[in-house]
């Protein structure tokens, strides 16, 4: 029998599994499952994929720290799991938070345009993206009960884009994802830096009064080789959002 061609590619099944990873995530939320997960097979039947696609989506679960999955007992939905503890990982969206919170929410997409990088990112993130060139930029507002409570300023160099012959075209602004729509290689991860910052007057587009804290949070978003492909600088009040962070034992 002939060798199979080293040339050929596996087939990629991920965004498949990623997507049944949050739908298994946002029923879990929603308290669809409670406690536990079905079994591998229910689970096949329910969301009408393969078992192999099923076990992709169990294993970033658990990686995420959502479930544990240990044999003879099944998988079992961890207790911390609710969405002010999944916000800072982005693995649920700042409107779901808020209206976790019981806020009525509104999300709006200021504008995206493309323009030189301004001078909040440029003293934040010079070291990590080019700063002297066009960039795309996007402003995106979560208000609750009609104040604004998070303000996301997303920034892509211009080159990073798959099209630099026209402005891309934004989805859902509560669920903002530039990795894999325009950008020339995807984001593998993103870290988040915490900065607690008092308001001096022209910081923040907020209306926190000057000399009161809010919380900005500095995001990486990288590529599989470490390099930063975009960054987003997101100023949260703290009247409306508290983060919490959760560690495994």
């Amino acid at each position: 029998m002939k060798p199979p061609d080293p040339l050929v590619e596996p087939f990629d099944t991920s965004p498949l599994a990623e997507r049944v990873r949050a739908a298994i995530l946002e029923k879990i939320l929603d308290e669809g499952f409670v406690h536990r997960l079905p079994n591998e097979g229910d689970l096949a039947i329910m969301f009408r994929v393969s078992r192999t696609t099923i076990r992709a989506a169990l294993q970033s679960l658990e990686i995420e720290g959502i479930i544990t999955r240990r044999r003879a007992i099944g998988t079992t939905i961890n207790s911390h799991v609710r969405r002010s503890a999944l916000a800072l990982q982005r693995l649920v969206s700042f409107a779901d938070l808020l209206k976790e919170r019981g806020h009525t929410v509104r999300v709006e997409a200021e504008s995206s345009r493309m323009e030189q990088a301004p001078d909040d990112i440029r003293a934040a993130f010079a070291d990590d993206i080019p700063v002297d060139g066009p960039a795309f930029v996007t402003d995106t507002c979560f208000y609750a009960d009609g104040h604004l409570a998070i303000w996301i300023r997303d920034l892509v160099p211009w080159a990073r884009l798959r099209d630099t012959a026209k402005l891309p075209v934004v989805g859902d602004p509560a669920h903002f994802d530039f990795s894999r729509p325009y950008l020339v290689r995807p984001v593998l991860h993103a870290v988040a830096e915490i900065r607690p910052v008092v308001n001096r007057g022209e910081q923040t587009h907020l209306p926190v009064d000057v000399g009161s804290a809010f919380t900005r949070l500095l995001e990486r978003h990288h590529a599989a080789d470490g390099e930063v492909m975009a960054v987003s600088l997101i100023d949260v009040d703290d009247n409306f959002v508290v983060f919490e962070v959760v560690r495994r034992n």
